[in-house]
């Protein structure tokens, strides 16, 4: 931490008294204890909603439509507002990244398009103690950064690796696609594609495409199948593939509820904490206001205007 993020820090824990700390700190001990012994009942309650699942937003990827034009990454990056950079993985300021699967003979290869996979039960959400993210009734798993405590469970709970937590900041959070949520032409990255690799819809509809272009080319997709219809419980992103899907760096995951998956976060609660330090950390994040941590975005803002 620099020195500037530092005196920050320390002029908004002066207005933290004694007393407020020992309340703070009492209640997120007991929360992280709760958390801790979550169980597979309550992981799984945070899906769901009043739109059936077939009329839900959703994103189909058909990764043999795809030529790695890489349109989808800008697109995402000019409508999110998000930095130019060179990456292997997702990041604080890339939500979706176009990557080569080739076999060392040559002889099989493969684009694939990495973003949150927006589980029909995700585990990140069934993973946040404060409720930092959300499945919304229309589809799409949004997180709202005013809530957020900077445990880091859903990046240790989501089995796709996609949560990203932004280090560059003072004040980090957690970044990832949002599927356009508030766009009405639906996701940019779809919109952007030429080749047709990527079709935005409901679920119901994308789903149908999908088995029709199986049933139209019998053994030109991996087992025939779809996956996300039903791997891990369901996504509401949807994929086709010529090659096995591990090698496209999707995980096997039977079809239960991907909330279970979130065991192994919510495990690794006393150990994520560890240490005087992480646990300061985390009580002041809890007890900073909108007001504070508003203003302190803004600083942020500002400070990578200036040095850009």
């Amino acid at each position: 931490m620099s020195k500037k993020e530092n005196n920050t820090c320390n002029t908004c824990m002066s207005d933290l008294t004694r007393r407020d700390f020992l309340k703070v700190a009492g209640a997120i001990t007991g929360g992280l204890a709760a958390a801790s012994a979550v169980s597979n009942t309550a992981l799984a309650s945070s899906g769901g909603g009043d739109i059936p699942l077939e009329d839900q937003k959703a994103l189909f990827y058909d990764a043999t439509y795809c030529v790695g034009c890489r349109e989808c990454e800008l697109a995402c990056k000019e409508d999110n507002h998000l930095k130019e950079e060179n990456v292997d993985d997702l990041s604080g300021n890339t939500f979706t990244l176009i990557k080569l699967y080739q076999s060392e003979d040559g002889g099989e290869s493969s684009f694939r398009k990495y973003q949150c996979m927006h589980c029909v039960d995700p585990a990140c959400a069934t993973s946040c103690p404060v409720g930092a993210l959300e499945k919304t009734d229309e589809g799409p798993v949004l997180y709202e950064s005013l809530k957020c405590i900077g445990c880091r469970y859903c990046m240790q709970a989501c089995p796709y690796g996609v949560p990203a937590y932004d280090w560059s900041q003072a004040y980090p959070l957690i970044a990832k696609c949002d599927l356009c949520y508030d766009r009405h032409d639906g996701p940019a990255c779809a919109t952007a594609c030429s080749p047709g690799a990527l079709i935005s819809g409901t679920r119901g509809e994308l789903l149908k495409i999908a088995k029709e272009r199986i049933a139209a080319n019998p053994g030109k997709y991996y087992e025939d199948r779809v996956f996300g219809e039903h791997d891990g419980g369901g996504t509401s992103v949807l994929i086709l593939s010529a090659v096995s899907f591990d090698k496209i760096g999707l995980p096997p995951l039977t079809e239960k509820a991907i909330p279970h998956y979130g065991e192994t976060a919510t495990r690794a609660v006393p150990y994520i904490f560890g240490g005087a330090a992480g646990f300061t950390a985390i009580v002041y994040r809890a007890t900073m206001t909108a007001e504070e941590r508003q203003r302190l975005g803004k600083k942020q803002g500002k400070e990578e205007g200036e040095t850009e």
